[in-house]
């Protein structure tokens, strides 16, 4: 009886540790296992109008616990960051105006917040300043053409980058137009779009249709340098497409650019010159994180590049059938969206898949991330907020 009861005891522990190898096997190598470690959480949404499909620099702005949100159509929302209700909002464009009049006042730019005052620009080149706390409008200026780049602020002066390569610093209290630049002439082939401003200090770096990027003082608008992207034994650019839609990054006193036509620079910050100079053919914002370089290119391959000298580390090519955009980094993993409503995140060295999550079944055009939490704006402008959980 003893030694039958022993091989069943035996028998018990024989199956149990298959059993135990199973599941330690599969929970240690199944890429669905690995994908969990993070998880995407929808908190709430909310829809804020119709869609803004050519007007992608009206950009979510959060401020003290509330998020402000444009739509083309003149409305302004002012939301609850912790349960996405809409506090307030106001509509810039007058009701009353038929709609091929309405269609010259589309907002086409902000919002931004300084202090208490919330600025916007709209298609017709015209800027408003609004009090946040009253829902007032301050002041508007009207300046030379349609606002396509975002607003930045430093030192109270408002800088405007607007069609035709205008650059203009306005005092943000009242408006006035403080000075002037004309960034050069525009090639006969362009594309609908223009570079954002960044500031380092007390100067905005600044890229042009014209395959120009330049630094200017911020409290006049005198040049400090100026470099031109164009190369003429560039013989991909056969249709002389020279534009810089993209934003300049200034990483570690150097400004990385990227014009239309493929060329990639690294630029010193302080005297203009050029450190390096690549071919990688990007239209997207790019990112760089712990000196590497992040960007998409028309294929949709992410490229991985050394920020130092411009050298490619990986390629992945897994997304060529979607149309993927906003790279962004959080926890160690590179995130992106697709033109289905994807959020992908992958490994930050490795480039491997780790997940993915529907987010909705239209275009993602931003994603602000604060903290650990992702506000989402679709091109119909449905808005979300979700989590990320680390699990």
């Amino acid at each position: 009886m003893k030694i039958k009861l022993s091989k069943f005891v035996m028998l018990i522990f024989i199956l149990c540790s298959i059993c135990l190898t199973s599941c330690t096997y599969e929970k240690n190598n199944n890429p669905l296992y690995k994908s969990n470690k993070i998880r995407v959480k929808l908190i709430w949404q909310n829809n804020i109008g119709n869609n803004n499909l050519s007007f992608k620099k009206l950009n979510p702005f959060y401020s003290k616990g509330f998020l402000y949100l444009a739509n083309k159509n003149g409305f302004i929302y002012c939301i609850n960051i912790k349960t996405g209700k809409i506090i307030w909002y106001i509509n810039l464009i007058n009701k009353y105006c038929f709609f091929s009049s309405c269609r010259y006042e589309y907002l086409t730019s902000g919002p931004i917040i300084s202090n208490n005052y919330l600025y916007v620009g709209n298609k017709q080149g015209k800027i408003f300043a609004i009090n946040i706390k009253n829902k007032s409008i301050i002041w508007k200026q009207n300046i030379f053409n349609e606002i396509l780049s975002k607003f930045v602020i430093r030192k109270n002066i408002l800088i405007v980058h607007s069609m035709n390569d205008i650059l203009q610093g306005l005092d943000k209290n009242n408006g006035k137009i403080l000075w002037t630049v004309h960034l050069g002439h525009s090639n006969l082939l362009s594309i609908r779009g223009l570079s954002d401003p960044v500031l380092f200090f007390d100067n905005v770096i600044i890229g042009s249709d014209n395959g120009l990027v330049s630094s200017h003082i911020i409290t006049n608008g005198l040049s400090v340098w100026e470099q031109n992207l164009l190369r003429m034994n560039n013989k991909e650019n056969f249709i002389g497409i020279n534009d810089i839609d993209i934003q300049p990054i200034i990483y570690k006193g150097i400004v990385y650019v990227s014009s239309y036509n493929g060329n990639f620079m690294a630029i010193n910050l302080s005297t203009g010159d050029i450190i390096w100079e690549k071919i990688y053919f990007t239209h997207k914002n790019f990112i760089i994180n712990h000196n590497i370089i992040y960007l998409i290119d028309p294929l949709n391959r992410i490229f991985a590049l050394n920020a130092k000298n411009g050298n490619l580390i990986w390629i992945i090519d897994k997304f060529k059938n979607n149309k993927i955009n906003n790279l962004f980094i959080y926890n160690k993993k590179i995130f992106f969206t697709n033109n289905k409503g994807f959020l992908y995140w992958i490994d930050l060295k490795k480039g491997i898949l780790l997940g993915s999550k529907k987010i909705d079944k239209y275009k993602i055009n931003h994603i602000l991330v604060i903290k650990n939490k992702l506000v989402i704006q679709t091109i119909y402008n449905k808005i979300y907020l979700f989590k990320i959980l680390t699990i």
